[in-house]
Protein backbone atom coordinates (compact mmCIF):
# COMPACT_ATOMS: atom_id res chain seq x y z
CA UNK A 1 0.00 0.00 0.00
CA UNK A 2 1.82 3.35 -1.36
CA UNK A 3 0.79 6.33 0.12
CA UNK A 4 2.49 9.71 -1.17
CA UNK A 5 3.96 11.71 2.10
CA UNK A 6 4.48 15.58 2.30
CA UNK A 7 5.51 17.43 5.45
CA UNK A 8 8.68 17.17 7.66
CA UNK A 9 10.90 14.01 7.13
CA UNK A 10 10.91 13.07 10.81
CA UNK A 11 8.30 14.03 12.90
CA UNK A 12 9.65 11.46 16.07
CA UNK A 13 10.66 14.62 18.37
CA UNK A 14 7.72 16.68 17.87
CA UNK A 15 5.88 12.99 18.74
CA UNK A 16 8.36 13.33 22.10
CA UNK A 17 6.87 16.33 23.25
CA UNK A 18 3.44 15.78 22.12
CA UNK A 19 4.08 12.26 24.71
CA UNK A 20 5.95 14.25 27.00
CA UNK A 21 3.57 17.73 27.46
CA UNK A 22 0.27 15.70 27.41
CA UNK A 23 1.53 13.01 29.93
CA UNK A 24 2.23 15.83 32.59
CA UNK A 25 -1.21 17.70 32.12
CA UNK A 26 -3.14 14.21 32.11
CA UNK A 27 -0.90 13.12 35.21
CA UNK A 28 -2.03 16.78 36.86
CA UNK A 29 -5.37 15.86 37.14
CA UNK A 30 -5.29 12.15 37.78
CA UNK A 31 -7.88 11.03 39.85
CA UNK A 32 -5.93 7.97 40.95
CA UNK A 33 -9.38 5.65 41.63
CA UNK A 34 -11.58 3.35 40.29
CA UNK A 35 -14.43 4.35 38.19
CA UNK A 36 -16.48 1.95 36.49
CA UNK A 37 -18.54 -0.88 37.79
CA UNK A 38 -17.83 -2.60 34.72
CA UNK A 39 -14.25 -2.38 35.76
CA UNK A 40 -14.71 -4.16 38.93
CA UNK A 41 -15.54 -6.91 36.63
CA UNK A 42 -12.36 -6.97 34.03
CA UNK A 43 -10.16 -6.26 36.83
CA UNK A 44 -11.50 -9.33 39.28
CA UNK A 45 -10.90 -11.77 35.83
CA UNK A 46 -7.33 -9.93 35.34
CA UNK A 47 -6.65 -10.93 38.85
CA UNK A 48 -7.52 -14.33 38.72
CA UNK A 49 -4.75 -14.84 36.17
CA UNK A 50 -2.12 -14.23 38.04
CA UNK A 51 -2.88 -14.60 41.29
CA UNK A 52 -1.93 -17.61 43.64
CA UNK A 53 -5.49 -19.24 45.08
CA UNK A 54 -5.87 -18.61 49.05
CA UNK A 55 -4.90 -22.02 51.08
CA UNK A 56 -7.53 -24.77 51.28
CA UNK A 57 -9.37 -22.13 48.42
CA UNK A 58 -9.81 -25.26 45.71
CA UNK A 59 -13.64 -25.02 45.81
CA UNK A 60 -13.67 -21.38 45.21
CA UNK A 61 -15.53 -20.49 42.10
CA UNK A 62 -13.55 -18.81 39.20
CA UNK A 63 -13.76 -15.33 38.41
CA UNK A 64 -14.32 -14.23 34.66
CA UNK A 65 -16.22 -11.29 33.47
CA UNK A 66 -18.67 -11.02 30.50
CA UNK A 67 -16.77 -8.52 28.85
CA UNK A 68 -13.75 -9.23 26.55
CA UNK A 69 -10.73 -10.60 28.08
CA UNK A 70 -8.97 -8.28 26.14
CA UNK A 71 -9.55 -5.68 28.95
CA UNK A 72 -8.55 -7.92 31.62
CA UNK A 73 -5.08 -9.14 29.56
CA UNK A 74 -3.95 -5.53 29.29
CA UNK A 75 -4.62 -4.85 33.00
CA UNK A 76 -2.49 -7.84 34.37
CA UNK A 77 1.00 -5.63 33.98
CA UNK A 78 -0.02 -2.71 36.53
CA UNK A 79 -1.89 -5.19 38.85
CA UNK A 80 0.83 -7.87 39.15
CA UNK A 81 3.64 -4.75 39.62
CA UNK A 82 0.96 -3.54 42.22
CA UNK A 83 0.56 -6.75 44.12
CA UNK A 84 3.96 -7.67 43.83
CA UNK A 85 4.88 -4.20 45.43
CA UNK A 86 1.57 -5.33 48.06
CA UNK A 87 3.27 -8.74 49.15
CA UNK A 88 6.85 -7.09 49.37
CA UNK A 89 6.36 -3.84 51.32
CA UNK A 90 2.36 -3.96 52.81
CA UNK A 91 1.92 -0.56 50.20
CA UNK A 92 -1.61 -0.99 48.48
CA UNK A 93 -1.21 1.08 44.73
CA UNK A 94 -3.40 -1.18 42.78
CA UNK A 95 -6.09 1.20 42.10
CA UNK A 96 -3.08 3.92 41.25
CA UNK A 97 -1.43 1.79 38.74
CA UNK A 98 -4.45 0.45 37.16
CA UNK A 99 -5.44 3.75 36.53
CA UNK A 100 -1.97 5.46 35.66
CA UNK A 101 -2.37 3.31 32.21
CA UNK A 102 -5.56 5.82 30.87
CA UNK A 103 -3.05 8.43 31.74
CA UNK A 104 -0.31 6.92 29.05
CA UNK A 105 -2.87 5.96 26.75
CA UNK A 106 -4.29 9.29 27.08
CA UNK A 107 -0.96 10.50 25.56
CA UNK A 108 -0.04 8.04 23.81
CA UNK A 109 -3.19 8.62 21.26
CA UNK A 110 -2.74 12.19 20.61
CA UNK A 111 1.28 11.46 20.23
CA UNK A 112 0.11 8.81 17.38
CA UNK A 113 -2.36 11.46 16.07
CA UNK A 114 0.69 13.73 15.90
CA UNK A 115 3.27 11.37 13.92
CA UNK A 116 -0.01 11.18 11.91
CA UNK A 117 -0.29 14.67 10.96
CA UNK A 118 2.95 15.90 11.34
CA UNK A 119 3.27 14.01 7.47
CA UNK A 120 1.09 15.92 6.15
CA UNK A 121 0.96 19.51 8.00
CA UNK A 122 3.22 21.86 9.68
CA UNK A 123 4.39 21.41 13.32
CA UNK A 124 2.36 24.66 14.24
CA UNK A 125 -0.98 23.24 12.83
CA UNK A 126 -0.43 20.00 14.22
CA UNK A 127 0.47 20.93 17.55
CA UNK A 128 -3.19 23.35 17.83
CA UNK A 129 -5.14 19.70 16.51
CA UNK A 130 -3.82 17.45 19.12
CA UNK A 131 -3.94 20.43 21.85
CA UNK A 132 -7.54 20.55 20.68
CA UNK A 133 -8.31 17.04 20.71
CA UNK A 134 -6.25 17.03 23.76
CA UNK A 135 -8.07 19.35 26.08
CA UNK A 136 -11.48 20.33 24.43
CA UNK A 137 -12.93 16.73 23.66
CA UNK A 138 -13.80 13.78 25.99
CA UNK A 139 -10.40 12.34 25.68
CA UNK A 140 -9.72 14.11 28.56
CA UNK A 141 -11.92 13.18 30.80
CA UNK A 142 -11.53 9.54 29.80
CA UNK A 143 -7.76 9.18 30.83
CA UNK A 144 -9.78 10.01 34.57
CA UNK A 145 -11.76 6.83 33.86
CA UNK A 146 -11.49 3.11 33.34
CA UNK A 147 -13.29 2.46 30.30
CA UNK A 148 -12.63 0.29 27.49
CA UNK A 149 -13.25 2.64 24.85
CA UNK A 150 -10.23 4.92 24.40
CA UNK A 151 -7.80 1.47 24.51
CA UNK A 152 -9.88 0.81 21.70
CA UNK A 153 -9.18 3.90 19.92
CA UNK A 154 -5.76 4.07 20.85
CA UNK A 155 -5.09 0.44 19.39
CA UNK A 156 -7.19 0.87 16.34
CA UNK A 157 -5.26 4.48 15.60
CA UNK A 158 -1.69 2.62 16.25
CA UNK A 159 -3.14 0.28 13.42
CA UNK A 160 -4.08 2.30 11.16
CA UNK A 161 -0.98 4.24 11.37
CA UNK A 162 1.30 1.28 10.97
CA UNK A 163 -0.90 0.42 7.98
CA UNK A 164 -0.64 3.81 6.40
CA UNK A 165 2.62 3.64 6.75
CA UNK A 166 3.63 0.44 5.25
CA UNK A 167 3.07 -2.27 7.27
CA UNK A 168 -0.39 -3.30 6.65
CA UNK A 169 -0.15 -6.75 8.74
CA UNK A 170 0.93 -5.26 11.89
CA UNK A 171 -0.79 -2.76 11.73
CA UNK A 172 -4.26 -4.91 11.67
CA UNK A 173 -2.96 -7.66 13.86
CA UNK A 174 -2.68 -5.23 16.20
CA UNK A 175 -5.81 -3.08 15.62
CA UNK A 176 -8.20 -6.91 15.50
CA UNK A 177 -6.86 -6.98 19.39
CA UNK A 178 -9.51 -4.57 19.63
CA UNK A 179 -12.04 -7.23 19.27
CA UNK A 180 -11.28 -9.11 22.16
CA UNK A 181 -11.53 -5.95 24.22
CA UNK A 182 -15.25 -4.92 22.59
CA UNK A 183 -16.80 -7.05 20.15
CA UNK A 184 -18.40 -4.16 18.92
CA UNK A 185 -15.02 -2.69 17.66
CA UNK A 186 -16.20 -4.31 14.42
CA UNK A 187 -17.14 -1.18 13.36
CA UNK A 188 -14.02 0.07 13.31
CA UNK A 189 -12.29 -2.71 12.09
CA UNK A 190 -14.56 -3.35 9.31
CA UNK A 191 -14.06 -0.23 7.98
CA UNK A 192 -10.16 -0.58 8.15
CA UNK A 193 -10.22 -3.80 6.46
CA UNK A 194 -12.34 -2.32 3.50
CA UNK A 195 -10.22 0.77 3.92
CA UNK A 196 -7.17 -1.24 2.91
CA UNK A 197 -8.92 -3.79 0.38
CA UNK A 198 -9.67 -0.59 -1.40
CA UNK A 199 -6.56 0.14 -1.89
CA UNK A 200 -4.89 -3.32 -2.62
CA UNK A 201 -7.50 -5.28 -4.47
CA UNK A 202 -5.48 -8.52 -4.65
CA UNK A 203 -6.21 -12.34 -3.08
CA UNK A 204 -3.08 -11.47 -1.35
CA UNK A 205 -4.41 -8.53 0.57
CA UNK A 206 -7.36 -10.24 1.39
CA UNK A 207 -5.45 -13.52 2.64
CA UNK A 208 -2.98 -10.89 4.88
CA UNK A 209 -5.90 -9.26 6.76
CA UNK A 210 -7.72 -12.36 7.33
CA UNK A 211 -4.17 -13.80 8.76
CA UNK A 212 -3.80 -10.40 10.66
CA UNK A 213 -7.26 -10.91 12.21
CA UNK A 214 -7.21 -14.85 12.93
CA UNK A 215 -5.70 -14.83 15.85
CA UNK A 216 -7.32 -12.17 17.83
CA UNK A 217 -10.59 -14.22 16.92
CA UNK A 218 -9.22 -17.35 18.36
CA UNK A 219 -8.78 -15.41 21.45
CA UNK A 220 -12.25 -14.62 21.41
CA UNK A 221 -13.82 -17.78 20.72
CA UNK A 222 -11.69 -19.56 23.18
CA UNK A 223 -12.23 -17.14 25.92
CA UNK A 224 -16.02 -17.39 25.56
CA UNK A 225 -15.30 -21.44 25.50
CA UNK A 226 -13.50 -21.23 28.55
CA UNK A 227 -16.36 -19.27 29.82
CA UNK A 228 -19.56 -20.42 28.64
CA UNK A 229 -18.36 -24.02 27.28
CA UNK A 230 -19.29 -22.13 23.49
CA UNK A 231 -17.54 -20.49 21.26
CA UNK A 232 -20.10 -17.61 20.87
CA UNK A 233 -20.24 -15.19 23.67
CA UNK A 234 -23.54 -15.22 25.81
CA UNK A 235 -22.27 -12.83 28.09
CA UNK A 236 -25.36 -9.85 26.94
CA UNK A 237 -27.73 -12.65 26.75
CA UNK A 238 -30.25 -9.79 28.15
CA UNK A 239 -29.24 -6.88 26.59
CA UNK A 240 -29.95 -6.03 22.86
CA UNK A 241 -29.88 -3.53 20.16
CA UNK A 242 -33.61 -2.69 20.77
CA UNK A 243 -33.68 0.40 21.13
CA UNK A 244 -35.92 2.97 17.99
CA UNK A 245 -32.99 3.38 15.77
CA UNK A 246 -34.71 7.49 15.21
CA UNK A 247 -34.46 7.95 19.14
CA UNK A 248 -30.49 6.56 19.24
CA UNK A 249 -29.28 9.33 16.30
CA UNK A 250 -31.37 12.10 17.67
CA UNK A 251 -30.25 11.09 21.36
CA UNK A 252 -26.60 10.93 19.93
CA UNK A 253 -26.64 13.76 18.09
CA UNK A 254 -28.31 16.51 19.33
CA UNK A 255 -30.39 15.55 22.45
CA UNK A 256 -30.27 18.27 25.10
CA UNK A 257 -28.24 15.82 27.47
CA UNK A 258 -26.25 13.62 25.90
CA UNK A 259 -25.38 15.31 22.33
CA UNK A 260 -22.17 14.14 21.33
CA UNK A 261 -21.41 17.81 20.03
CA UNK A 262 -22.47 19.00 23.69
CA UNK A 263 -19.85 16.57 25.18
CA UNK A 264 -17.11 17.31 22.39
CA UNK A 265 -17.50 21.21 20.82
CA UNK A 266 -14.45 20.09 18.25
CA UNK A 267 -16.59 17.75 16.62
CA UNK A 268 -18.44 20.35 15.27
CA UNK A 269 -15.11 21.99 13.48
CA UNK A 270 -13.97 18.62 12.41
CA UNK A 271 -17.62 17.96 10.62
CA UNK A 272 -16.68 21.38 9.06
CA UNK A 273 -13.10 20.74 8.05
CA UNK A 274 -13.48 17.88 6.42
CA UNK A 275 -14.65 18.58 2.62
CA UNK A 276 -11.23 20.26 3.09
CA UNK A 277 -9.66 17.57 4.55
CA UNK A 278 -10.72 15.09 1.77
CA UNK A 279 -9.72 17.96 -0.74
CA UNK A 280 -5.99 16.52 -0.32
CA UNK A 281 -5.10 13.67 -2.34
CA UNK A 282 -3.22 12.06 0.61
CA UNK A 283 -5.46 12.23 3.13
CA UNK A 284 -8.76 11.43 0.83
CA UNK A 285 -9.01 7.72 1.59
CA UNK A 286 -7.98 8.94 5.28
CA UNK A 287 -10.95 10.96 5.45
CA UNK A 288 -13.34 8.74 3.87
CA UNK A 289 -12.35 5.85 6.77
CA UNK A 290 -12.43 8.49 9.35
CA UNK A 291 -16.33 9.21 8.19
CA UNK A 292 -17.27 5.42 7.73
CA UNK A 293 -16.19 4.96 11.29
CA UNK A 294 -18.01 7.87 12.83
CA UNK A 295 -20.92 7.06 10.86
CA UNK A 296 -20.90 3.19 12.18
CA UNK A 297 -20.79 4.16 15.60
CA UNK A 298 -23.78 6.05 15.76
CA UNK A 299 -26.14 3.95 13.67
CA UNK A 300 -24.53 0.49 15.98
CA UNK A 301 -25.28 2.37 19.23
CA UNK A 302 -28.59 4.21 18.33
CA UNK A 303 -30.17 0.69 18.07
CA UNK A 304 -28.18 -0.15 21.13
CA UNK A 305 -31.17 -0.40 24.54
CA UNK A 306 -28.42 1.85 26.72
CA UNK A 307 -27.26 4.11 23.91
CA UNK A 308 -26.43 6.83 26.11
CA UNK A 309 -23.63 4.42 27.22
CA UNK A 310 -24.14 5.42 30.97
CA UNK A 311 -22.63 5.41 33.82
CA UNK A 312 -20.40 7.96 31.40
CA UNK A 313 -19.69 11.54 30.66
CA UNK A 314 -21.50 11.90 27.10
CA UNK A 315 -21.58 8.82 25.38
CA UNK A 316 -18.54 7.01 25.57
CA UNK A 317 -19.57 4.58 23.10
CA UNK A 318 -18.83 7.09 20.69
CA UNK A 319 -14.99 8.14 21.80
CA UNK A 320 -13.52 6.17 18.91
CA UNK A 321 -15.78 7.98 16.12
CA UNK A 322 -16.25 11.59 17.44
CA UNK A 323 -12.32 11.49 17.99
CA UNK A 324 -11.31 10.17 14.07
CA UNK A 325 -13.79 12.86 13.09
CA UNK A 326 -11.94 15.68 15.30
CA UNK A 327 -8.76 15.22 12.87
CA UNK A 328 -10.40 16.64 9.61
CA UNK A 329 -10.58 20.05 11.99
CA UNK A 330 -6.71 20.24 11.13
CA UNK A 331 -7.73 21.98 7.38
CA UNK A 332 -9.47 25.06 8.79
CA UNK A 333 -7.66 26.24 11.91
CA UNK A 334 -6.82 29.12 9.97
CA UNK A 335 -10.90 30.00 10.85
CA UNK A 336 -10.22 31.50 14.40
CA UNK A 337 -13.59 33.56 14.44
CA UNK A 338 -15.57 30.35 14.42
CA UNK A 339 -12.47 27.89 16.20
CA UNK A 340 -11.66 30.14 19.45
CA UNK A 341 -15.45 30.12 20.86
CA UNK A 342 -15.73 26.55 19.86
CA UNK A 343 -12.37 25.25 21.65
CA UNK A 344 -13.22 27.68 24.70
CA UNK A 345 -16.42 26.22 24.57
CA UNK A 346 -15.35 22.38 24.85
CA UNK A 347 -12.56 23.42 27.32
CA UNK A 348 -14.93 24.23 29.74
CA UNK A 349 -17.37 21.77 29.06
CA UNK A 350 -14.46 19.49 29.76
CA UNK A 351 -12.99 21.17 33.30
CA UNK A 352 -16.50 20.50 34.16
CA UNK A 353 -15.79 17.28 34.45
CA UNK A 354 -11.94 17.14 35.44
CA UNK A 355 -12.99 18.58 38.37
CA UNK A 356 -15.34 17.76 40.08
CA UNK A 357 -15.45 13.86 38.83
CA UNK A 358 -16.90 12.79 35.35
CA UNK A 359 -19.77 10.39 37.08
CA UNK A 360 -20.35 12.79 39.96
CA UNK A 361 -23.25 13.71 38.87
CA UNK A 362 -24.31 10.20 37.60
CA UNK A 363 -23.85 9.01 41.41
CA UNK A 364 -25.96 11.37 42.87
CA UNK A 365 -29.06 11.27 40.87
CA UNK A 366 -28.89 7.36 40.88
CA UNK A 367 -28.03 7.25 45.04
CA UNK A 368 -31.84 8.42 46.02
CA UNK A 369 -34.84 9.81 44.50
CA UNK A 370 -35.16 13.41 43.89
CA UNK A 371 -38.37 15.27 42.61
CA UNK A 372 -39.70 17.99 40.41
CA UNK A 373 -43.06 19.88 39.86
CA UNK A 374 -44.25 18.67 36.88
CA UNK A 375 -45.50 21.32 34.19
CA UNK A 376 -49.26 21.70 33.43
CA UNK A 377 -50.37 18.87 35.13
CA UNK A 378 -49.24 19.44 38.81
CA UNK A 379 -47.89 17.13 40.92
CA UNK A 380 -44.60 15.92 41.18
CA UNK A 381 -42.28 14.06 38.75
CA UNK A 382 -38.96 11.75 39.56
CA UNK A 383 -35.91 13.16 38.24
CA UNK A 384 -34.59 10.44 35.96
CA UNK A 385 -31.91 9.40 33.58
CA UNK A 386 -34.90 10.34 30.75
CA UNK A 387 -34.12 13.99 31.96
CA UNK A 388 -30.66 13.51 32.10
CA UNK A 389 -30.67 12.55 28.47
CA UNK A 390 -33.21 15.17 26.59
CA UNK A 391 -33.55 18.19 28.89
CA UNK A 392 -30.66 20.50 28.77
CA UNK A 393 -31.32 21.84 32.26
CA UNK A 394 -31.01 18.48 33.98
CA UNK A 395 -28.00 17.47 31.80
CA UNK A 396 -24.95 16.38 33.27
CA UNK A 397 -23.26 19.68 31.96
CA UNK A 398 -25.63 21.21 34.29
CA UNK A 399 -24.98 18.90 37.31
CA UNK A 400 -21.19 19.01 37.39
CA UNK A 401 -21.41 22.80 37.01
CA UNK A 402 -23.11 22.98 40.25
CA UNK A 403 -20.68 20.64 42.05
CA UNK A 404 -17.74 22.64 40.48
CA UNK A 405 -19.66 25.84 42.12
CA UNK A 406 -20.00 23.85 45.59
CA UNK A 407 -16.33 23.67 45.35
CA UNK A 408 -15.21 27.16 44.70
CA UNK A 409 -17.74 28.42 47.89
CA UNK A 410 -20.26 30.18 44.87
CA UNK A 411 -23.50 27.63 45.02
CA UNK A 412 -26.36 29.32 43.19
CA UNK A 413 -29.33 31.10 44.74
CA UNK A 414 -31.90 29.03 45.48
CA UNK A 415 -35.40 29.52 42.57
CA UNK A 416 -38.15 32.03 43.34
CA UNK A 417 -41.27 29.46 44.30
CA UNK A 418 -43.44 31.60 43.03
CA UNK A 419 -41.36 31.23 39.12
CA UNK A 420 -42.10 27.21 39.24
CA UNK A 421 -45.10 27.01 37.88
CA UNK A 422 -43.82 28.71 34.58
CA UNK A 423 -40.31 27.83 34.23
CA UNK A 424 -40.57 24.47 36.39
CA UNK A 425 -38.44 23.75 39.21
CA UNK A 426 -34.69 24.12 38.23
CA UNK A 427 -32.12 20.95 38.83
CA UNK A 428 -30.12 22.64 41.87
CA UNK A 429 -33.72 23.17 43.20
CA UNK A 430 -34.59 19.37 42.74
CA UNK A 431 -32.12 17.96 45.05
CA UNK A 432 -31.13 19.30 48.87
CA UNK A 433 -28.39 21.70 49.17
CA UNK A 434 -26.25 19.59 51.61
CA UNK A 435 -26.73 16.57 49.19
CA UNK A 436 -24.63 19.14 46.25
CA UNK A 437 -22.25 19.52 49.30
CA UNK A 438 -21.72 16.38 50.15
CA UNK A 439 -21.13 15.04 46.92
CA UNK A 440 -18.79 17.90 45.81
CA UNK A 441 -15.14 17.22 45.73
CA UNK A 442 -12.06 17.76 43.93
CA UNK A 443 -11.02 14.74 41.78
CA UNK A 444 -7.70 14.46 42.24
CA UNK A 445 -5.00 11.92 43.19
CA UNK A 446 -3.87 13.97 46.10
CA UNK A 447 -7.49 14.50 47.55
CA UNK A 448 -7.74 11.98 50.10
CA UNK A 449 -10.78 12.85 51.51
CA UNK A 450 -12.10 11.68 48.26
CA UNK A 451 -10.13 8.73 48.10
CA UNK A 452 -11.83 7.15 51.47
CA UNK A 453 -15.22 8.30 50.24
CA UNK A 454 -14.46 6.51 46.82
CA UNK A 455 -12.88 3.12 47.42
CA UNK A 456 -8.76 3.35 47.33
CA UNK A 457 -8.62 -0.63 47.32
CA UNK A 458 -10.16 -3.17 44.74
CA UNK A 459 -13.13 -3.33 43.83
CA UNK A 460 -12.84 -6.86 43.28
CA UNK A 461 -10.92 -9.81 43.52
CA UNK A 462 -9.25 -12.13 45.95
CA UNK A 463 -9.39 -9.24 48.72
CA UNK A 464 -13.41 -8.49 48.38
CA UNK A 465 -16.52 -9.43 46.45
CA UNK A 466 -15.60 -10.85 42.94
CA UNK A 467 -18.11 -11.77 40.34
CA UNK A 468 -18.21 -14.90 38.97
CA UNK A 469 -20.42 -17.28 35.94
Amino acid sequence: MSFPIAGPASPLRLCVRVFLSFFVIYLSTWAGHYTSGDGAYKIAWAKAMFVRPAPGGSGQKVVYSKYGIGHSLLAVPPLAIAYIVNEKTGIRCEAALYTLMFVINGALFLTLLAFYLAHFYPARSVWLTVLIAGLATTWWPYTKMDFSEPLVLTIVFLGFVLMRFEYPFWGMLIAAFTLAIRGDSIALVGPLVIWYLLANRSVKACVRMALAIAPSLVLVMLANYVRYHSLFDRGYGGERFSNPIIVGVYGVLLSGGKSIFLFSPPLLLGVLGWKAFAARAQLRSDAWLFLAICAAQVLLFAKWWDWSGDDSWGVRFLIPGVLLMCIPLVAILDRRALVIPVVAAGVVVQLLAVLAGPLDFLVLLRGQQFEREALYLGGHDRVDFEDLRFNPSYSQIVGNWILVRYLLHVPPEPENPSDVPQVGTRLFDAIPPQTWQSAASWDFVWNLHRANKVSGGSPAGPQGPAPSH
